[in-house]
């Protein structure tokens, strides 16, 4: 609802003389119920019918001035039909297919006001986008809180048989408003198959109109991740414009299945390798930093200790907290006790369409993860070329 400021103070003034008629259009009588008895399904259009007018008196502007032929305004309600006009702009009916995504009820008062200003207006309009847009959602991660550096995004409630399947990434707050995602990974449960199409990721301001553009935020295509392993998603990046830090965001899927699968028994092909180079590295000591505290800048910096690959992904669960976020990235808990395990862990971190760009060579290098709390290691450390050695040896 970008609207013109000039016409603010006429708009107030034209609201106030007018505001308790506005609704008159908005009836609860039942007789108005547009609900077709023949057999239950609901016809959208009078719906739409039933509060056009108070859409156009509340964002149209006077005279039209805003919505409907506003010169700067997108035209949502514009001639010849506002119900054609409203279908076909982009976020009304939104391509989650989650009507509460849809842009008409999620804009905050601008120079015009929000739909939540006016709670029969809101409702009423609600109930037509359910008429229109096809059930039920898309699934979704559902909402998830984005930190600094790497994320890993729970996907058991997408759907049926996903238990334990996952999306990492990592994200880096850009210039402007971007966020930078890199190192996009699926992780398929030990169980199950997924195979996932049309993903695309939805901007969730904490005020202020839903962002679910799948040409711009998206992939197009198949892609099947067998069980038990991880598989980068297309492209395995993405940036994102008009993102709101303070608020949230979620994956959607145009489609999404499981099937019955079997993962490897024992996911590592070079474990001779993991427990006598990588393992070793892996406890060798390293320069502890202060890390930012997830106030959205890179990391401080500061040596505030010793510790190792191990000291940080072995640690044992708190018993309040449970597990610490470097246990969740990369689970190294077993290296002691069951090394196959460990490697299993640590090989998800392995890119084996390019093992040089790795998230488990780049992390402690620098290169991926701006808050890793360690002071970057050059190339040529011994503990990278044990690492390395590991990683070389390894096939799918």
């Amino acid at each position: 609802m970008t609207a013109l400021h000039a016409r603010a103070g006429a708009f107030v003034a034209i609201g106030g003389l007018l505001g308790a008629f506005g609704f008159l259009a908005c009836s609860d009588d039942p007789a108005d119920d547009p609900r077709d008895g023949g057999n239950g399904a609901v016809d959208a259009e009078p719906l739409f019918r039933k509060v056009q007018n108070d859409l156009i008196f509340r964002c149209g502007g006077p005279n039209g001035s805003c919505h409907v032929r506003g010169p700067q305004a997108p035209h949502w309600l514009g001639d010849p039909d506002p119900y054609i006009s409203a279908k076909k702009y982009p976020g009304i009916l939104p391509a989650t297919r989650d009507v509460g995504d849809s842009i008409i009820l999620t804009q905050v008062a601008h120079a015009g006001p929000s739909l939540k200003s006016f709670p029969n207006l809101y409702n009423f309009t609600a109930d037509w986008l359910r008429a229109e847009v096809p059930q039920p959602p898309l699934p979704s991660t559902g909402a998830f809180s984005v930190v600094t550096g790497y994320n890993s995004i729970n996907m058991n409630a997408a759907g049926p048989g996903l238990e334990g399947a996952r999306l990492t990434f990592l994200a880096t707050d850009g210039a402007a408003g971007t966020i930078s995602l890199s190192a996009i990974r699926v992780f398929a449960p030990q169980n199950a198959n997924v195979k996932i199409t049309d993903p695309f990721f939805v901007i969730l301001p904490r005020n202020g109109k839903v962002k679910a553009e799948p040409a711009v935020n998206g992939f197009q295509g198949e892609l099947t991740v067998p069980a038990g392993t991880a598989v980068e998603l297309f492209t395995g990046r993405m940036i994102l414009t008009r993102w709101d830090p303070t608020g949230q965001m979620k994956v959607v899927f145009t489609g999404l299945e499981s099937t019955p699968g079997t993962g490897p028994v024992n996911a590592c092909t070079a474990l001779n390798l993991f427990t006598s180079q990588a393992l070793p590295a892996m406890r060798m000591p390293v320069q502890i930093t202060e890390d930012d505290d997830n106030d959205g800048g890179v990391a401080d910096g500061g040596v505030i200790g010793t510790g190792s690959c191990i000291g940080c992904h072995g640690q044992a669960d708190d018993p309040v907290t449970g597990s610490t976020s470097a246990v969740r990235a990369m689970d190294l808990r077993a290296a002691d006790t069951d090394p196959a395990i460990a490697c299993g862990q640590a090989r998800n971190m392995i890119n084996f369409q390019n093992k040089a760009q790795s998230l488990i060579l780049l992390n402690p290098t620098g290169k991926a993860n701006p808050n890793h709390p360690i002071r970057a290691l050059a190339d040529n450390d011994p503990i990278i070329n044990g690492i390395r050695a590991w990683v070389e040896a390894e096939t799918q």
